[in-house]
């Protein structure tokens, strides 16, 4: 029994020193039940600090005991001036339950509930508008480099064909040479043969220079 009692004790003033707690500023702006226009600018302001730095600023939406974050506006923002100023997204959602949660557990201040009017609805964090221009530049130069890789291939193909190119063009009239003298006699045709053998020669010599100009 006393060593259950003891727990209860200690129990008891662990929550009794989370109520008592003081906040980290004491919030002077936006008071509970302001009214604030999406797409305007809202100053959260704050007097008696007791850090000297609020690591985050998060909004959020719902009932005071269960607050539900949207999204971080701000991090590490030094509490020596006093105020932060923050541009409402136009995308965010009408709703008369919104909160400011500064600092984290268990370090925190609130502010609210207030209402937000005037929003299109559909993005309550503003983010995804913001993030698809952001994308486009950055995917735009990468497409001039296709047409580069294009012209660079073509030249290095076009030198290939003529030399391969070279050698039935030089077979060619040598054989039509040798059919026309076998047709005449047989003394035209070992002349022809002989004729059609240095011209072999002679192609091949040439076919053998282009190719050095390549290897």
């Amino acid at each position: 029994m006393k060593f259950t009692g003891t727990i209860l004790f200690v129990s008891a003033a662990f929550l009794a020193s989370l109520v008592s707690a003081d906040p980290i500023i004491s919030i002077t702006a936006p008071l509970a039940n302001t009214r604030l226009k999406a797409g305007s600018e809202v100053i959260i302001a704050w007097v008696n600090p007791s850090v000297p730095t609020i690591s985050q600023i998060v909004l959020a939406k719902g009932k005071s005991n269960a607050l539900q974050p949207l999204r971080v506006i701000a991090t590490n923002v030094e509490t020596a001036g006093g105020k932060y100023v923050w541009k409402i997204p136009v995308e965010i959602d009408n709703a008369d339950d919104y909160a400011f949660e500064l600092g984290t557990s268990p370090d925190l201040a609130f502010a609210g509930p207030f209402t937000i009017e005037g929003g299109t609805g559909g993005n309550p964090a503003g983010t995804s508008a913001d993030a698809t221009p952001n994308a486009v530049p950055a995917a735009s130069p990468a497409s001039p480099a296709s047409p580069a890789g294009g012209n660079a291939a073509a030249p290095a193909a076009a030198p290939a064909s003529p030399a391969g190119g070279s050698s039935p063009t030089a077979a060619s009239p040598a054989s039509s040479g040798t059919s026309a003298h076998n047709a005449n006699s047989s003394h035209a045709a070992s002349a022809g043969i002989k004729q059609t053998a240095g011209q072999s020669v002679i192609a091949a010599g040439v076919v053998a220079a282009i190719a050095s100009q390549f290897f």
